[in-house]
């Protein structure tokens, strides 16, 4: 155990002599009063012992480092000091001093230490020996490999800080990286001299894989685990191991020798219901979409599908795409097996290799529809995998595809869908007039129409967002719209957004009842899936205030140029597309991106209604939201069909108490974004997402994190910062916020077209890393022509 009668420095002079494997760099340590008094004598021998050496002085204060508390990361530290320079000395001492002072007077027991500065790192950093939060049994090593510098991560500077890796404690013969096993032995010995598992280390590694060690001190956040669940997870990852190695091996009927789990690919779990939902929101997602619907929806537009497969499993209660199936399902239904089988294990490689694609699939891992810039596509994603006459075939089926699609004729098309999502729209009035206290049955046909009118047609309105995006992007590749064209076009798409945007206005310059507003608007919510976030109608301090100089948007379309539309013209005949002009697929691309809007507004209403309908079965029962959060639809359906020696009551509050714990489990556990072998399971690296931008602005503002359940602050000017993109923070638009961050989220997703429709910088799918990094600071930097989004000294 680490001794608190040591020093900072003390500790580190006392392990110096007992660690082979850690260097701890040369150092001596005064008392900061004793420095403030009188500092020549120690400036002195500061000169004798480092004889011209680099240092970095850094802080050891009395309340640093406690077994129940720490202040790590308050004080300064000073780099690249010449020791031979007694005013640089001076002055770093000082500002060392100084910020103790900052905080509250100084305490006798405050030091300075004065260190040789480890020249030459690779790779320097903070680890944990377990997880800060959980306590969950992980090495957890937050790393910069690329600056040279070793105070990136304490000191959260720099955009190379951003990495992380997480090692199960249980697994580390896994690790295959050199360095990170150089690392990991080094943190063993240190874990057995200071006769402790739960520190946290500062260290450098040299050139030589040289492991230094910079600080060693308890973690503090001890008292708060749960060390039950801890233990569980050694258990539940060999489960999972278990699971992904007889995925990875092929199935019948699917294409593909193996495949890649991941959380953002598709259909965007962790987008829509997080990285570890509760059990009915999970449940929800699978049972309305990625079951059946998104299968039958492909089917349905012309796709190959494999027959009978789901699309999202479940590891560890995580939810992950099978992309092996995604990749099968984007290709035409009347391909050649063999071409088939080729491109699938072609596109699942190239996932491996780029997982940064993971939120990209559709527009740069997999080739989805036909283009005008199909060729190049075909080089890029698929090269040598097919020969010339397969390549033709391929280009010949998904022109075919394209052009039915495009033609609107069938049951796959965009009329045939909306349709279906008009009649949900009418059941859903007429439901909303019966009782619910009598109705619980009535589940059962809500998520059957749900489904069949709701989730069905929607994925094919969604799957024609996609052809859209990537035809008008095609446009752009090809020379014949710039990027002012394609952001005109988007913005000129006039969605349900805008309207809620106006109908906003109107209902606080009262021009519109509150009634009349929640009749349209009030079934949505932050969290689609989410029991536990309130309705609109449910939210009594949702007073958003909209700017008084609100204009309408104007439903107008984007007209171009003669000379741009013939081109466009050109482009469609040499494409073979039939009947089908510029003025015709310009109407095609907003079509495409309003009817997957209006689409997702309709079929989430039945998903809010089933959600309070499920409130309401539980208050009977004597259930909280919480407490319901936790079971399964399955189970709640099955309490009203399966009689049982058991009361209602009784069997769901042991499924909710069964669920939580596991749901304890699933949040403590570290999977990665992106699986595609057994070793991912245990060594899990978190992906530095690349953000989807969206419009060529910049803006530097003020920044803001929005969470579930906040009330709407003021947010005129400001860049909002949001986990995942659900249509319940629309509301947010009325604002005119200057710019928008997501956790999670693709190049089409909801809040991609919200803000191309509404000319808003954004920076959508960040990814977790960037994202929390993002939320500490106070001002921020989002330049979307260049790609950057950064923090902001003021």
């Amino acid at each position: 155990m680490i001794d608190q009668n040591y020093s900072k420095a003390n500790f580190l002079k006392k392990v110096k002599e007992q660690l082979s494997l850690f260097k701890v760099p040369e150092l001596v340590s005064y008392s900061a009063a004793q420095l403030k008094s009188d500092k020549e004598s120690a400036l002195e021998e500061i000169a004798r012992i480092f004889q011209s050496r680099l240092l970095i002085i850094r802080s050891s204060a009395a309340d640093e480092d406690g077994q129940s508390n720490s202040s790590a990361g308050e004080y300064d530290s000073v780099l690249n000091i010449p020791s031979d320079n007694t005013g640089k000395v001076t002055e770093a001492i000082n500002t060392v001093i100084a910020s103790y002072e900052r905080k509250r007077p100084l305490l006798p027991e405050d030091e300075v230490i004065i260190q040789e500065m480890v020249q030459g790192s690779t790779m320097s950093g903070v680890v944990f020996t377990h997880d800060l939060n959980t306590g969950a049994p992980y090495y957890v090593i937050n790393y910069d490999d690329v600056s040279g510098l070793t105070d990136t991560v304490t000191s959260g500077g720099g955009e190379y800080s951003n990495r992380t890796l997480y090692i199960h404690r249980g697994s580390t013969p896994t690790v295959r990286s050199e360095r990170f096993l150089c690392l990991i032995k080094a943190i063993q010995e240190l874990e057995l001299v200071v006769g402790s598992q739960f520190i946290d280390i500062e260290f450098s590694l040299g050139e030589e894989l040289t492991p230094h060690l910079l600080q060693v001190r308890a973690i503090t956040t001890k008292p708060n685990w749960n060390r039950g669940v801890s233990k569980r997870i050694d258990a539940t990852l060999r489960g999972v191991q278990r699971f992904v190695r007889s995925h990875f091996q092929p199935v019948s009927g699917v294409y593909g020798p193996t495949t890649v789990f991941g959380q953002m690919p598709d259909w965007n779990p962790a987008e829509m219901i997080g990285r570890a939902p509760r059990a009915l929101a999970f449940s929800l997602y699978k049972t309305l979409i990625t079951d059946h619907a998104w299968r039958i929806a492909r089917e349905e537009m012309g796709y190959a599908t494999p027959a009978g497969q789901p699309l999202m499993i479940s590891l560890a209660g995580q939810p992950f795409i099978d992309t092996r199936l995604s990749f099968h399902s984007y290709l035409p239904a009347g391909l050649s097996p063999d071409i088939g089988e080729k491109l699938v294990e072609a596109w699942v490689e190239r996932l491996k290799t780029h997982p940064e694609l993971h939120d990209k699939i559709e527009f740069e891992v997999a080739i989805t529809t036909y283009s005008f810039d199909i060729d190049d596509k075909i080089e890029v994603q698929i090269g040598q995998v097919l020969n010339q006459a397969e390549k033709s075939a391929f280009k010949d089926a998904l022109r075919q595809q394209t052009c039915e699609l495009l033609a609107d004729s069938d049951e796959g098309g965009i009329s045939s869908a909306l349709a279906r999502v008009n009649e949900l729209a009418k059941k859903q009035l007429n439901m909303s007039a019966l009782p619910k206290e009598s109705n619980i049955k009535a589940m059962f046909g809500m998520i059957e129409d749900c489904v069949r009118l709701g989730t069905i047609p929607f994925s094919i309105l969604a799957r024609h967002g996609f052809i859209a995006r990537t035809i008008l992007l095609s446009l752009n590749k090809c020379g014949i719209l710039s990027e002012e064209d394609v952001n005109n076009i988007q913005s000129s798409v006039r969605t349900v957004a805008s309207d809620l945007v106006d109908d906003m206005y109107r209902l606080q310059f009262d021009k519109l009842t509150r009634s009349s507003f929640m009749k349209k608007y009030g079934h949505l919510r932050p969290g689609t899936y989410d029991i536990l976030s309130l309705r609109y109608d449910q939210m009594h301090d949702l007073e958003v205030k909209a700017p008084e100089n609100h204009k309408q948007k104007s439903s107008d379309a984007f007209d171009l140029s003669t000379e741009k539309k013939q081109a466009i013209n050109h482009a469609i005949k040499s494409a073979g597309f039939t009947d089908m002009d510029a003025d015709m697929l310009l109407r095609y691309i907003q079509a495409a991106t309003a009817g997957r809007e209006y689409g997702k507004f309709v079929f989430t209403r039945s998903v809010s209604d089933l959600l309070e309908l499920i409130v309401f079965f539980g208050e009977e029962y004597g259930l909280s939201r919480d407490e319901m959060s936790h079971i399964p639809i399955d189970n709640i359906m099955g309490v009203i069909v399966k009689s049982s020696d058991e009361g209602i009551e009784e069997r769901l509050r042991q499924v909710s108490a069964e669920e939580r714990e596991r749901h304890m489990v699933s949040t403590a556990i570290r999977l990665p974004q992106v699986l595609f072998d057994e070793e991912g399971v245990h060594v899990v690296p978190f992906q530095v997402s690349t953000p989807n931008f969206i419009t060529h602005k910049t803006i530097r503002a003020t920044c803001i994190c929005l969470l579930v359940g906040d009330a709407p602050p003021d947010l005129k000017g400001k860049i909002v910062l949001i986990e995942n993109a659900d249509p319940g923070f629309d509301w947010i638009f009325a604002q005119q916020i200057g710019g928008l961050i997501t956790k999670y989220g693709g190049a089409n997703s909801h809040m991609a077209i919200r803000c191309a429709e509404f000319g808003i910088p954004a920076a959508i799918g960040c990814g977790e890393q960037r994202f929390e990094s993002m939320r500490k600071a106070h001002h921020l930097l989002l330049d979307c022509s260049a790609g950057l989004v950064k923090e902001l000294h003021q």
